[in-house]
């Protein structure tokens, strides 16, 4: 597979090659002497009208397409390095979770993301159209762009729901309606101990009717090679009764651990040697063992159609396909060593999207309008290695042991062993989204001014989810169905070791209405806006969660050691929980209210502004599995079941200062924030096997953030540019809204939110007179420690009913028997790239380096299953890269 992905990558960078068509870096709008003379000016839409981005009252990092392509920039986790205040929950590529200015608590597990997570906090868009999704990214690949546009602090007013800690905006190039244009992009990289990396880009440009109509296409394919290897190594289920050894207690599963400390309830002296340990069988990874073996490909392209209908009224349409295929992990095991990691299973992630926009543009009188829609189809499959949950599953044992094991007064009638611990689990999440927007401006010379618009959006999550942890040996023969009475989407028969699966449907729909004024108090001085958002928001969610607990296990034969089936074996699945029926009276939830913005701005001659702002921005509530057992004595009815299974929007309150001032002849410009966001009835993910065995989100938490950020952009010479950013952020815990242990304590910071980030860059280049223009650039980026998480942990603690002396050790009901830790620190850190080159005319021919120093960042960790799991930066890369175009 890995030979036919490097041939066929290859293939397209020489073929495009062969032919001249690629990618054209897109320039700011400005003329040749302002060219010499200053900073390039570069035009966003960032409040839904075309305005410099050193006008707009609002903190906006804007990197034109020309800086993309100066950087390198294709993908996400490169993108970020060039901006101070945004961070990232990565786990690889299109498994991220993306967060501005601190808004962050840390995503769940990717197996669970789709089911139980809470909407993102950031807004993604492509063009107009809205582009998020639930516990993972879109992570389109960044070629051919006229800009990207990063919007810090809510932006409820304009982009609505999820847009609370701002929002992230792809704008493509145009096609060009005036001349032919085609180029490529083609390159080869080599990274410290990991694969080449090849990849290739091409555009063509043709306009059909002259000035009326015109076709744009894009085409790409990127093969990553990988830098981590799986070696060799084995795994059982783990415990150490540590029978006889002074003040220490049993280690393990915990289930193990319990069953140990029972065993000396009432028992005096006891060493833990009346507990009869099972036998537990090991597993090796030998056919999975593989060097470098975490390689990721982007494929797709991009097609776009404008008609100039007439003077007034235009209509673009564009489709974007994509996919993204990942083998391997990309976080690995600091136990086993430098990305190095023991995996038992395969790992992978198909990613597709399929986006269709569309837009119409007129002019009524002297009112622009615009009509845009948009349908995005998005599938995820992802397989996953699942060993290791063996080290925390509370319940474990019961499908991976003998009964015995489980219930340890039949371990000489049930049996007394744990079988291969092998496990996997399989996600497919597929997303449905269809937006419609309406949205009319009035002309931006007139004293008052605004823009008004309507928003439809209606998004389906569909999914599907397996986890295959089932041991035949443990008796498990049987093949199943869901139950009739769930209703599932999916009902086909799983396989044998399926023992658990979501099947679910979550539909948020939302309607809202919107409107943002703008008074000039003192024409071109003082301008007063103010805006407002009416929002209409349902959350529904149907399906169920099925397991295996009870029944589901063939007759044991004491004297072999063996199971056969039963007279009448099961054919279908336990319902966990219906969510249909206990969710009847409850969903949809239905969430409206009015979000504001108030900004007032004092303009200083023609290029500096300081201003003034309040917003706020929300996210929508929602509906969890599981909270609790029905009944159960905290989930004594279903209407406490619903109670505890519903979690309410939260909101976030902005308070900002700032500042844009051109200096310098406008070769010099600093831009500025200062800002406090007040953020209430938070929403937090949580596993806790002491609460429930599946994971759930509730609102727990206030928390408030300060800060400061700001860019430099400075023109020293007509050839050399130096451009830095920074931000400052102190996030602090407030309050908790319900009783828990399980947070860090108040007045701890948020996650993923360093107090001081970081990046500078320079560029030169000049034009010499044999028309070569030879040019080099330097980056850095810094930045400081955080945590990964705001909870603290998620310990299991004793469920006995009475305290036991174990080793001299007293243990008492609900103490930590198996501490989890969760939140784990995040060290500071920086890397340098570079890269030097030379152009003419038509080609460019460049040699660049990334992580020059070769870094071992820690931009995420993870304690999931138990294993602490480190994603870092690709090792030191050097490459080359020839661009051509016409």
């Amino acid at each position: 597979m890995k030979s036919y992905l490097k041939v066929s990558t290859a293939a397209l960078v020489i073929a495009s090659a062969s032919v001249g068509i690629g990618i054209n870096p897109a320039f700011a709008q400005q003329s040749a002497e302002e060219q010499d003379r200053g900073i390039a000016d570069i035009v966003v839409t960032a409040t839904r009208r075309e305005e410099s981005v050193n006008k707009v009252p609002l903190a906006i990092t804007a990197l034109g397409g020309d800086t993309l392509s100066d950087l390198n920039i294709t993908k996400f986790d490169k993108l970020i390095e060039y901006l101070p205040n945004v961070r990232a929950a990565s786990r690889g590529p299109g498994a991220s979770s993306i967060f501005i200015r601190g808004l962050s608590t840390d995503s769940p597990g990717l197996q669970i993301a789709g089911t139980a997570g809470a909407q993102p906090t950031v807004a993604l868009y492509i063009n107009d159209a809205p582009a998020s999704l639930v516990g993972r990214n879109l992570d389109l690949y960044a070629v051919d762009l006229q800009r990207v546009e990063v919007l810090a602090g809510p932006q409820g007013t304009l982009f609505g729901a999820s847009a609370m800690g701002g929002a992230v905006r792809y704008i493509t190039n145009k096609p060009d309606t005036s001349a032919f244009s085609a180029g490529f992009n083609s390159s080869y990289a080599f990274t410290k101990g990991g694969e080449e990396s090849v990849a290739g880009d091409a555009f063509i440009n043709i306009p059909v009717v002259q000035d009326k109509l015109a076709v744009r296409a894009v085409f790409y394919t990127d093969r990553q090679g990988g830098y981590i290897d799986n070696i060799a190594g084995t795994y059982q289920m783990p415990f150490n009764g540590n029978v006889g050894v002074a003040g220490k207690l049993p280690t393990g599963n915990p289930l193990l651990v319990t069953r140990a400390l029972q065993s000396c309830t009432a028992v005096l002296n006891c060493t833990g040697s009346g507990y009869q340990a099972p036998t537990r069988q090991t597993i090796d990874n030998d056919a999975f063992v593989e060097d470098n073996y975490n390689d990721a490909t982007y494929r797709g392209g991009r097609i776009a159609l404008t008609w100039k209908v007439t003077d007034d009224w235009s209509v673009d349409l564009m489709h974007v396909r994509q996919e993204l295929d990942t083998d391997g992990v990309f976080d690995f095991e600091p136990d086993v060593g430098d990305l190095k990691v023991t995996k038992f299973a395969d790992n992978s992630l198909r990613d597709k999207v399929n986006l269709s926009t569309w837009a119409v543009n007129g002019r009524l009188g002297a009112l622009d309008l615009i009509y845009t829609g948009s349908f995005m189809k998005h599938s995820a499959t992802q397989v996953a290695d699942y060993a290791g949950y063996s080290n925390i599953g509370l319940y474990l044992p019961y499908y991976e042991c003998d009964a015995g094991v489980y219930y340890s007064s039949q371990a000489q009638t049930a049996g007394n062993t744990c079988y291969a611990p092998n496990k996997s689990y399989q996600v497919r999440n597929r997303t449905e989204r269809m937006t419609q927007e309406l949205r009319i401006t009035t002309p931006v010379d007139k004293r008052i001014r605004g823009t008004f618009g309507l928003f439809y959006d209606e998004n389906k999550l569909f999914d599907n989810t397996d986890w295959s942890y089932l041991q035949e040996a443990a008796g498990y023969i049987y093949r199943r169905a869901p139950n009739a009475s769930v209703n599932a989407n999916d009902t086909s028969i799983r396989p044998v070791k399926v023992g658990f699966f979501n099947d679910i449907q979550r539909k948020d729909k939302q309607f809202a209405a919107y409107g943002e004024a703008s008074f000039d108090i003192i024409p071109e001085k003082l301008t007063l806006t103010g805006g407002l958002r009416y929002y209409n928001e349902k959350a529904s969610i149907n399906g169920s969660s099925n397991g295996s607990f009870g029944g589901a296990r063939g007759v044991y034969n004491a004297v072999t050691g063996t199971y056969s089936a039963a007279g009448s074996p099961p054919t279908t699945y336990n319902v966990s929980a219906n969510l249909n029926q206990l969710y009847a009276d409850a969903s949809p939830a239905k969430y409206d209210g009015v979000l504001y913005k108030a900004n007032l701005t004092y303009r200083i001659g023609d290029g500096s502004l300081v201003y003034a702002t309040y917003s706020d921005g929300f996210r929508p509530g929602g509906f969890n599995r599981r909270p609790c057992r029905v009944p159960s004595a905290i989930c004594p009815t279903n209407a406490d079941f619903v109670r505890l299974g519903t979690y309410v929007p939260d909101k976030v309150q902005n308070y900002e200062v700032g500042g844009k001032f051109s200096l310098l002849d406008r070769r010099l410009q600093v831009n500025f924030a200062a800002y406090q966001i007040d953020w209430s009835n938070i929403q937090i993910t949580i596993f806790d096997q002491n609460i429930s065995n599946q994971t759930f989100t509730t609102n727990l938490l206030d928390a408030r953030i300060r800060g400061l950020e700001g860019d430099v952009t400075w023109r020293t010479t007509p050839e050399l540019t130096f451009n830095s950013a920074f931000s400052y952020n102190d996030s602090e815990m407030t309050k908790y809204r319900k009783n828990t242990t399980l947070l860090r304590p108040l007045g701890s910071p948020l996650a993923l939110s360093p107090k001081f980030q970081f990046n500078a860059r320079m560029h030169w280049e000049k034009e010499l007179s044999s028309g070569l223009a030879p040019f080099a650039q330097v980056g850095f980026h810094y930045v400081g420690k955080s945590i990964s998480d705001v909870i603290d942990n998620v310990d299991i603690r004793y469920g006995g009913s009475t305290a036991v002396v174990y080793n001299g050790v007293t243990v008492n009901p609900g103490d930590v028997i198996a501490p989890i830790k969760a939140a784990q620190n995040l060290g500071s850190y920086s890397t340098v790239s570079a890269s030097f080159g030379v152009s003419k005319d038509e080609w460019r021919l460049e040699l660049f380096g990334d992580n020059l120093t070769d870094e071992r960042p820690e931009l995420y960790k993870s304690g999931n299953d138990g294993e602490l799991r480190t994603t870092t930066s690709r090792p030191r890369t050097i490459g080359l890269r020839f661009s051509y175009k016409i």
